[in-house]
């Protein structure tokens, strides 16, 4: 067995879901909690004799982690997990602060009642994440509170363009190296401010703390990755 894939990656399969979608979850579970780290390759052969299944579902979830963003073809190398630069994470959430700030600006002036009390019980979900320990569902909220604040914007290029982003590999990847340091119920209150923001209907005071939240995000996952990068003692 190729020593990229770790042994035990999983059980073997049993379900009736379709075998592609089981695996996809395995695959994709492994990468985010660090299982598969960056640059690991992914040989078909082996996951599928980890898993009890044939090569074709295993390449269909191949597939669809690549059009996702976390994995890529590499000529020589084959299907690798892909990590995180510092350039592009500096990249990716100067854009996104760019972005969700003028989505906040526009929500302050334009968000329906009904879509500030979604952003409310989103909150309320990352709280009850947190409490639960539960980083993985706290972070789909949050996911998900950021595209109700663009879609609250009311203009769906600026939807578009959010989505075109891929936030959530972006916010699942680097969400993991954003917590040290950081409660998890800490994660879940940093998105108060943005609601309130919204409420009080001030589209410049909107615009200045969502690019906040997100530009000290991005600080914390460079530091995180900083910190992977140093040599142990």
């Amino acid at each position: 067995m190729s020593a990229s894939v770790p042994p035990l990656l999983a059980s073997p399969l049993r379900t009736f879901r379709p075998l592609s979608e089981e695996v996809y979850d395995v695959l994709r579970a492994a990468i985010l909690s660090g299982q598969l780290a960056p640059e690991a390759r992914l040989v078909e052969a082996d996951i599928a004799r980890q898993m009890a299944t044939s090569r074709s579902p295993v390449r269909e979830a191949v597939r669809k982690l690549e059009r996702e963003g976390l994995v890529e073809y590499r000529p020589r190398r084959g299907t690798v997990v892909v990590g995180l630069s510092a350039a592009d994470v500096a990249d990716a959430y100067q854009v996104r602060a760019h972005l969700e700030a003028y989505g906040a600006r526009l929500a302050a002036q334009r968000a329906s009642s009904v879509e500030l009390d979604e952003l409310r019980t989103l909150i309320g979900q990352m709280r009850a994440c947190a409490a639960a320990r539960d980083l993985a569902g706290l972070l789909r909220a949050d996911v998900a509170f950021h595209r109700s604040l663009c879609a609250a914007a009311g203009s769906r290029r600026l939807l578009q363009l959010w989505d075109s982003l891929n936030p959530e590999r972006w916010t699942l990847l680097s969400g993991l190296r954003a917590t040290p340091g950081l409660s998890l119920e800490q994660l879940a209150e940093r998105h108060r401010p943005i609601l309130a923001a919204l409420e009080s209907r001030n589209p410049e005071h909107a615009d200045a703390i969502v690019r906040s939240h997100i530009l000290e995000l991005a600080e914390r996952v460079l530091a995180g990755l900083g910190d992977e990068r140093e040599p142990h003692a």
